[in-house]
């Protein structure tokens, strides 16, 4: 009686009495009795109304564990077991719309799955359950980008949409439901008609919908938000306007202080951004900067991801009017979010998603700090918005050491709290009640917090764990410069960092638009007939990007020099935004007797952040003063390939592989004993590496387009039945795991080793040349994009040659090393760069 009345009135007394009645209920209630489950569940319940009215993640785990504890209380036959199921299934859900946390997502769905099964067919509510399954796998669907999730919500909704007659209550709901699913389907294939369907349930499921309705407002939007992509695409303006006023009712419909308001304004301001691209008219902009800000800041209550996603765009839309003290101010207000939703009680995939809903952030933060001729707090805020990943776990590897010097014990508890958020969790029991290990990384989560805090109030260590100031990261730079690009929409800087120099250029000339269309081209050529033109284009960017970019930096850094020398400027790429992947290393005119460009202007090396770099010249240091018995190289060689999951055929052979290994025993100096392994497993790859000073693959490689941090090396190994062959990806996520301490070079001479293709993600700088530097090589030589086999042995024969020579140290100097090597390929073949640039060194 007291949920009902707190649902009518409201009274947040109402719910706390309600509440404390139901936790008495199971105190009371034995174990054994046949309504324990129901006990459980009821308080469930009545914390879930709690959590959404206060938004605190403390009602929300104990919701979770009171539906866990009545799943439990459970037994097979039971007539509630379906109804615990589902309920568990959805608050995890509401649990991963508040963390993002994976794992929550795909149990909540295998927990509607179980309780779909146990519903009868003609039960009254089973369209209820079909459409809760469909809502998660939707949500899977846009997590994961795996059509079949998204295809199986369809089916599921569909089929709850025919079971539910004309005039059930729920019938409007499921047709909102698999509109919006449609609505997902239609943004994947781009198929009108999937569109025209999908506006069309949804008016239908509106017009079913009484006024006073508590999901009206959000299928408004949803509509308004199809109605959008309509416009976009067929710009008639009955859909604009439709739109429009269908987003506008639902703000209106939304209290102030609603969660739901911020994604509801922040519709609203994308469909104003589509009229303002039409019309160019300011009122239009106005109104949209306007609304995009009111999604981001106004609504403190509303999810953190949600406001991210709307100051984002509004950070776009102030550039537009050159609003710059705006746009700094809600751009570092945005940044400072980052903290508090970017926790070490993430798995990686969950850090990345999290990571990306920042994208372009730091990047325009960056331009309008420069415009306000703040260029140190410029670099600071970019280095806190990228690299992030990489950033944390370099931490764990520079910071710690000083600690454990000075204080074991403390060091020694942070390292412990370290490894408890970071053991993955992929089970539960089978009843559903998380396993004790999940419920401990939580609170090792917290825990970790207060110690870092503590950590910071010790002497000598107050900057533990966190980024570099300006000082300090150009203390940290060694005989050479850092450049750092950044191209956005608003403007596009170099920005370059020596020990004793900041200093800002200014390229107009490298327009967001002329970046864009060249960093979407495709280089690869699947007939040989393409192979001549595609370079002819590619020689074209390179070309461009010198013009752009790289020229005035070969000025700049000329005219600082106060002396002649024979040495060329040893110079560090960053690229930030639209920069990420750009070829700066090979940008110039490349034909005969030419200098203009990059490579013989400098030795060119790249590094994810200035912190890496750092990080790279400590480890060089130190694998330098390591005493070891002998030098041991590590040759991974796979010529042949087996089939990979789901695969028709298995990758080309790799004839040059064999070739390539024989080559390196040669050059071999006798100092260096030399490990070759064919056809290796991960697993003899991890424990080879841990004594190795030098790391040579030879192999296919791969980039995880969804998730960057399974992008990887690819062996092999035995299927656990025996005897088949499958293939065994070593993943930047094993690699970066490692922590070597002898290491200095790690060669790859794999397909894009150097790439990261996940759009959002592009200033993480995830890819397998970065997990390898991670992981302690100071010098890491990997490819932009795929080699040819000839091309691949011989940039690795002369690179060794000059990298090895016996009177000198293993790692003699690995850039120019690279850059020879290069550019003696390149002499042979000018008129063919996408044969020999797509090599690069990342390091010290």
């Amino acid at each position: 009686m007291l949920g009902l009345r707190y649902e009518r009135t409201k009274e947040m007394r109402d719910l706390e009495e309600a509440i404390q009645t139901a936790r008495r209920a199971v105190e009371l209630t034995p174990d054994n009795h046949p309504l324990y489950a129901i006990m459980w569940n009821n308080l469930g319940t009545k914390l879930e109304m709690r959590y959404q009215q206060t938004k605190h993640i403390r009602d929300l785990e104990e919701t979770i564990q009171a539906a866990r504890q009545a799943v439990e209380s459970t037994f097979d036959g039971h007539p509630n077991q379906a109804a615990c199921l589902n309920n568990l299934g959805s608050i995890l859900e509401n649990r991963y719309e508040r963390t993002r946390e994976i794992n929550d997502l795909k149990e909540g769905v295998e927990f509607a799955r179980r309780s779909l099964e146990l519903t009868p067919h003609d039960y009254a509510d089973r369209a209820t359950c079909l459409n809760n399954l469909g809502c998660m796998l939707a949500n899977l669907y846009e997590r994961t980008g795996e059509s079949r999730d998204l295809e199986e919500a369809i089916s599921v909704a569909r089929t709850g949409v025919t079971l539910t007659p004309v005039g059930h209550p729920d019938r409007p709901v499921l047709l909102n439901n698999l509109g919006y699913l449609l609505g997902c389907q239609y943004e994947q294939t781009i198929e009108s008609k999937v569109l025209d369907e999908a506006i069309t349930l949804a008016r239908e499921g509106l017009l079913l919908t009484p006024n006073g309705h508590s999901f009206r407002a959000t299928w408004l939007s949803n509509l308004g938000k199809k109605l959008g992509l309509r416009y976009a695409r067929m710009g008639e303006k009955k859909d604009l306007e439709e739109a429009k006023n269908a987003t506008r009712h639902a703000i209106e419909l939304t209290a102030n202080d609603h969660p739901h308001r911020a994604s509801f304004l922040s519709n609203l301001g994308n469909i104003l951004s589509l009229q303002y691209e039409q019309t160019k008219d300011t009122t239009d902009l106005e109104e949209a900067i306007l609304t995009a800000r009111q999604a981001a800041w106004a609504r403190l209550n509303a999810l953190p991801f949600r406001r991210i996603e709307a100051a984002a765009k509004c950070l776009k839309l102030l550039g537009t009017q050159q609003r710059v003290d705006e746009a700094i101010n809600l751009g570092i207000e945005t940044l400072d979010l980052l903290p508090s939703v970017h926790t070490q009680a993430l798995d990686r995939n969950d850090q990345q998603l999290v990571v990306s809903t920042f994208a372009g952030v730091a990047s325009n933060l960056c331009s309008f700090l420069i415009s306000a001729n703040r260029s140190g707090e410029a670099i600071e805020y970019l280095k806190q918005g990228r690299a992030v990943i990489i950033g944390q776990l370099l931490n764990d590897r520079s910071d710690l050491p000083s600690l454990h010097r000075d204080h074991p014990q403390l060091a020694n508890q942070y390292q412990s709290l370290v490894d408890e958020v970071n053991t993955p969790i992929h089970q539960t029991t089978n009843g559903g009640v998380e396993t004790p290990l999940g419920k401990r990384r939580r609170e090792a989560a917290a825990e970790l917090y207060t110690c870092e805090k503590e950590i910071r109030g010790v002497s000598r260590h107050e900057r533990f764990m966190l980024g570099q100031t300006v000082s300090e990261m150009q203390e940290s730079i060694i005989g050479g410069i850092i450049v750092i690009i950044n191209i956005t929409d608003f403007r596009s800087d170099a920005i370059l960092i020596s020990k004793s120099l900041l200093r800002i250029i200014t390229l107009p000339r490298l327009s967001a638009g002329m970046a864009r269309f060249w960093v979407s081209q495709d280089w690869s050529a699947k007939k040989k007939s393409e192979k001549k033109y595609k370079n002819e284009r590619f020689a074209v960017y390179l070309y461009w990007l010198w013009y752009a970019c790289v020229e005035h930096i070969v000025v700049e850094i000329s005219a600082l020099q106060t002396q002649p020398s024979e040495d060329l400027p040893r110079v560090w790429w960053i690229g930030s935004g639209l920069a990420s992947s750009m070829p700066f290393h090979a940008a110039g005119i490349h034909r005969k007797g030419s200098k203009e460009n990059a490579y013989c202007a400098m030795v060119s090396s790249y590094t994810p952040s200035i912190k890496a770099l750092a990080f790279a010249q400590k480890q060089a240091k130190l694998a330098q003063k390591a005493q070891v018995a002998q030098d041991k190289m590590l040759i991974a060689a796979m010529p042949t390939t087996p089939k990979g999951l789901g695969n028709k055929k298995a990758p080309k052979k790799l004839p040059g592989v064999e070739e390539e290994m024989l080559e390196l025993v040669k050059l071999a100096p006798s100092h260096i004993r030399t490990t070759v392994v064919k056809h290796p497993s991960a697993d003899q790859v991890l424990e080879h590496l841990k004594t190795c000073r030098i790391a040579h693959f030879a192999c296919h490689g791969t980039s995880d387009y969804s998730d960057p941090s399974n992008s990887g090396l690819i062996l092999q190994k035995t299927t656990k039945s025996g005897g088949a062959l499958e293939q065994d990806r070593l993943t930047v996520q094993r690699i970066s795991g490692l922590r070597l301490k002898h290491a200095q070079i790690a060669y790859l001479s794999a397909c894009s080793t150097a790439e990261n293709k996940a759009k959002r993600l592009a200033d993480e700088m995830i890819h397998v040349v970065s997990g390898f530097q991670v992981a302690g090589f100071p010098h890491v030589v990997g490819c932009l994009w795929p080699a040819g086999d000839s091309e691949c042995v011989e940039v690795a024969k002369r690179f060794y040659s000059l990298a090895l020579q016996q009177d000198k140290s293993v790692a003699n100097d690995a850039a120019s090393a690279l850059r020879e090597a290069v550019m003696a390929v390149r002499e042979k073949e000018l008129g063919m760069p996408l044969n020999w640039a797509q090599f690069v060194h990342y390091g010290a």
